[in-house]
């Protein structure tokens, strides 16, 4: 238990006689320091100026910001509710694999070393176990001596996912830096060490092989045919038959190189072996949606999204199938429905899994949402039951798989039987084991 929470409580129990020991929960001192006395002023300048999530990276985790410019004075800020702030906000990830990149420039207000001792004591394993990679860029000669300091108390195994970036442009190769809201102070700062300073997607890529293919699949339009592009259709079907009971299937990143590796071949046309590769798998299906050059869900969709009707109308599902997903295009809803065929199986394995629908509607919103607005995609990410969000209709996709995508079923398996999903499910199978060669029953 946490001693700020347990000094909390200690207060309250020992201030008021009625209060019963179980009655003053986490939950009440997480509402208590999120309020704090300026009404929450504090938690909307953390969570949009020191700490953020900007998208997610090139494999599909997601990404989260700490900029150390934002940092306000200590003599005007309670740094104990700071950083219990902070936390709060990376709790929001560390159940996920995640990404960090930490903006070290531009900093007027330094932490002192007993606050930096502190915060290590509290971000202790389950903080540190997800996150596969921490990008420390524009690093100091304060920040290099924090982290020799804590490379002292921190395992080898963390530091092995520490790399150290000079520059924006070095940024901009290793994550979407246009997805990331950075500074002005940041910026002024990488002008002086890069006055070429990159914000873009990641640059083409230096294999020649995979550069010189003919017909890559990845990052292309969707081609308006009934057949689905090689690496969906085979995730699709591998997951079905070993990813559903698969615990944190979607939320868990494989290793890189497997990643890239797989990614490559299918931009080859060669034969992919999935093969224990449940996570490999997983990601490339994200993958897949967030490198379509034109996302299903941008800026233009963003209004039929936020016109979505209450849960108390009863019309959600039929409004995403009528409204939502009639902006897009046939080859785009077919996808989205042989996709949401399979998270609907996951979902039906939760107990097994934890990836509840709306665990699955957080992990997957990030890979259809994109616009020229981080701040936007973020906050049309989040999924509610009563949200009017990107999030939500992916939710409502998949809990409401048969009323949403009914036109679409009877298109892909018009004979199904009490099983709409698994019979998508069997047509995306017989695809993938029949590849190019397969036609429509």
């Amino acid at each position: 238990m946490d001693e700020q929470y347990r000094q909390w409580r200690r207060k309250i129990l020992d201030a008021g006689p009625t209060q019963s020991a179980s009655s003053v929960t986490y939950d009440d001192f997480r509402a208590s320091v999120m309020q704090g006395d300026d009404g929450g002023q504090l938690l909307d300048y953390v969570n949009s100026k020191v700490i953020f999530q900007a998208g997610v990276d090139f494999e599909s985790r997601p990404m989260v910001v700490f900029c150390a410019c934002g940092l306000p004075p200590s003599s005007k800020v309670d740094y104990d509710r700071l950083l219990n702030l902070i936390i709060f906000r990376l709790d929001q990830f560390v159940e996920n694999d995640y990404t960090v990149v930490m903006l070290t420039s531009g900093m007027q207000h330094s932490p002192g070393w007993a606050w930096l001792g502190k915060a290590y004591r509290r971000l202790d394993r389950k903080y540190r176990k997800n996150v596969k990679r921490v990008y420390v860029v524009h690093p100091s000669a304060w920040s290099k001596l924090v982290f020799q300091v804590l490379g002292k108390l921190v395992s080898p195994k963390f530091f092995a996912k520490v790399t150290w970036v000079d520059t924006l442009s070095q940024l901009a190769q290793l994550v979407p830096l246009a997805q990331i809201s950075v500074p002005a102070a940041v910026h002024e700062y990488n002008a002086k060490v890069d006055a070429t300073s990159g914000i873009g997607r990641r640059a083409a890529p230096s294999d020649p092989v995979i550069a010189a293919a003919d017909r890559p699949v990845f990052g292309v339009a969707l081609a308006d045919e009934v057949l689905l592009p090689a690496p969906v259709r085979e995730s699709i079907a591998h997951l079905r038959r070993h990813g559903v009971a698969t615990e944190g299937v979607f939320r868990r990143s494989p290793a890189s190189h497997a990643l890239r590796a797989a990614k490559d071949a299918y931009n080859r046309r060669q034969h992919v072996d999935l093969a224990g590769g449940v996570h490999v798998a997983a990601v490339l299906l994200k993958v897949f949606f967030r490198e379509l050059p034109a996302p299903l869900f941008g800026t233009d969709g963003y209004a039929a999204v936020r016109a979505l009707p209450p849960p108390s109308t009863g019309e959600r599902a039929a409004y995403v199938a009528d409204v939502v997903l009639a902006e897009l295009s046939r080859a785009s809803r077919r996808l989205l429905c042989c996709t949401c065929a399979l998270l609907a199986a996951v979902a039906r394995n939760s107990a097994v899994n934890r990836m509840t629908a709306a665990n699955l509607a957080v992990v997957w919103a990030p890979n259809l949402a994109r616009s020229a607005s981080p701040m936007a995609d973020v906050a049309m990410c989040a999924a509610g039951p009563a949200s009017a969000t990107v999030g939500s209709v992916v939710l409502i996709m998949i809990t409401e798989f048969d009323r949403v995508f009914a036109r679409e079923i009877a298109d892909i398996a018009p004979n199904h039987g009490a099983s709409a999903a698994d019979a998508v499910l069997d047509v995306v199978d017989a695809m993938a084991q029949e590849g190019e060669s397969w036609t429509p029953a």
